[in-house]
């Protein structure tokens, strides 16, 4: 028996009829029993976008302390060359 949520009705299907419940184009009828044929995500596209946050992140702050203490160090040579 399956449920529609729409119309309320109960209606009874064989295994044949039932549609996959994944809308991945790459998941077909015969990767519905095995687990291991469904294609999953590869963990480096999950990791990627917020690694590359934290790297940007992380060259950001050093190239504004290196241009704090860059320009430190022209004021104080500045100041005793004069």
């Amino acid at each position: 028996m399956t449920y529609n949520a729409r119309t309320g009705e109960r209606t009874a299907q064989n295994r044949s009829q039932r549609s996959t419940t994944t809308s991945d184009p790459n998941v077909r009828a015969t990767a519905t029993g095995t687990p291991a044929a469904i294609p999953r995500e590869h963990l480096f596209q999950r990791v990627w976008p917020p690694m590359m946050i934290g790297v940007v992140f992380v060259l950001e702050v050093a190239w504004i302390v290196c241009l704090v203490y860059s320009s430190i160090a022209l004021v104080r040579f500045l100041l005793n060359f004069f």
